[in-house]
């Protein structure tokens, strides 16, 4: 009777170990963070920049779409945004976030003169005052999918040249 139950205490053991030695070795999957957004994410001293990305259908000019966090206590953050050679800024208030789209409820950064080809990823520089610049590089979307029908940035006026002949109506009767 001895030897069933040591038997049986063994190969319980031997099941129960062979049912977790897989876990034994995997790492857990809470220790590895995965991004779920289309944008990038980048930090640089307090200042967090979140789901960072270029909305451009043509090429020529796009808007940059994230969401700024200033972390600091007290201190407001005047934050460059260099896209191409073309530096922008924004102000972040202290312990707040600013959301950068163009949906009517937020502010809009657009570069009318940057050279993006959609589908790329463009090097896009962040920086403020006090802390170090990073770069990081952001991915370039269309207005095709459904989130970003509305995002596209809003084309430059041309100017016309003044004095230039049209075709306008005229009150002269036509003979016939």
């Amino acid at each position: 009777m001895r030897a069933r139950v040591l038997v049986s205490v063994a190969v319980a053991a031997t099941i129960a170990l062979g049912a977790t030695g897989c876990e034994f070795m995997a790492p857990a999957q809470t220790t590895e963070i995965k991004q779920i957004t289309d944008g990038v994410n980048v930090s640089t001293g307090k200042l967090d920049v979140r789901n960072a990305l270029l909305i451009s259908d043509d090429g020529d000019g796009a808007r940059f779409i994230a969401t700024l966090l200033n972390h600091s206590e007290s201190d407001d953050m005047t934050v460059s945004v260099e896209v191409g050679g073309d530096t922008q800024t924004v102000e972040v208030p202290a312990q707040s976030r600013l959301d950068l789209a163009n949906d009517g409820k937020h502010d809009t950064l657009d570069f009318p003169d940057a050279k993006t080809t959609p589908g790329s990823l463009v090097k896009v520089y962040f920086s403020y005052s006090g802390a170090e610049g990073v770069s990081a590089n952001v991915p370039v979307l269309t207005t095709a999918q459904e989130e970003y029908a509305t995002l596209a940035p809003t084309p430059t006026p041309t100017e016309t040249p003044s004095g230039s002949p049209s075709a306008t109506a005229t009150d002269t009767p036509i003979n016939p």
